[in-house]
C-alpha cells in the first residue's frame, strides 16, 4: 500500500511540474499594441461593421452601387469589404473605379490577397489562394504623372489566432495606414 501511494505521489508531482512548465513556456494568445488615437475616420462598408476601439472611427453601410457614384471619395476616407461580399468585389467592373479612387479600399478577410480586385478579369473564385496569412488587404492607387502605381498593405493576425484582441488589433494598424494616406478634401 505504501509503494501504491509512493507511485501516486511520483505521478502527481510529475504532472504538476509538466503543467507548470507548459505553462511557462506558453505564448500570448494576443499581442498588447496601443489603439489608434489619430484623427476621426469616417469609413464607408459594404458588409457588417467590425467591433472596434476606437470611439473617432465611425462606419456608414454602404451598397457598390455606392461605389458607381463619383462622391464616394468626398464622404469617406476609405472603404471596407467584408469577406462575404469579396466575390462581387472581384467584379471587373468594380476594377476601374478602384483604379481611380483617391482613398484606399480594404478587404477584410481575402485568402487571395489584392490581385483578384486589381486585375479585370480575375474573379474571387478563380483567383489561387495566397498563404500569405494575410487578415486584410488594402490597395490604393497613386497617380504619378500618369502612371499609376499600386500602393498594397497587408495586415496579419498575431501568430495567425483569429481571436477579438488580434482582430481590433488589425484594425487599429489600419486605421493607422489610413490616417497617413488621407488627402485633404
Amino acid at each position: 500500500m505504501k509503494r501504491i501511494r509512493g507511485y501516486s505521489l511520483l505521478v502527481t508531482i510529475s504532472i504538476l511540474t509538466m503543467i507548470s512548465i507548459l505553462t511557462a513556456c506558453s505564448k500570448p494568445q494576443a499581442v498588447k499594441t496601443s489603439q489608434y488615437n489619430n484623427m476621426a475616420l469616417s469609413i464607408g462598408i459594404i458588409g457588417e461593421a467590425p467591433k472596434v476601439s476606437e470611439k473617432q472611427v465611425t462606419f456608414t453601410k454602404i451598397r457598390f452601387s455606392d461605389l458607381e457614384k463619383d462622391r464616394f471619395d468626398s464622404k469617406y476616407d476609405a472603404i471596407f469589404i467584408t469577406k462575404i461580399n469579396l466575390s462581387e468585389a472581384s467584379q471587373g467592373k468594380y476594377a476601374s473605379i478602384y483604379k481611380k479612387s483617391k482613398i484606399p479600399f480594404f478587404f477584410i478577410q481575402t485568402e487571395k490577397s489584392y490581385v483578384p480586385f486589381t486585375e479585370k478579369d480575375l474573379t474571387y473564385d478563380n483567383a489561387p489562394n495566397f498563404n500569405d496569412q494575410s487578415y486584410a488587404t488594402g490597395i490604393l492607387y497613386k497617380d504619378n504623372s500618369n502612371s499609376n502605381e499600386l500602393t498594397t498593405w497587408g495586415y496579419g493576425l498575431y501568430d495567425d489566432i483569429e481571436n477579438q484582441a488580434n482582430i481590433e488589433e488589425v484594425y487599429s494598424r489600419i486605421f493607422d495606414t489610413i490616417s497617413q494616406h488621407i488627402l485633404p478634401k
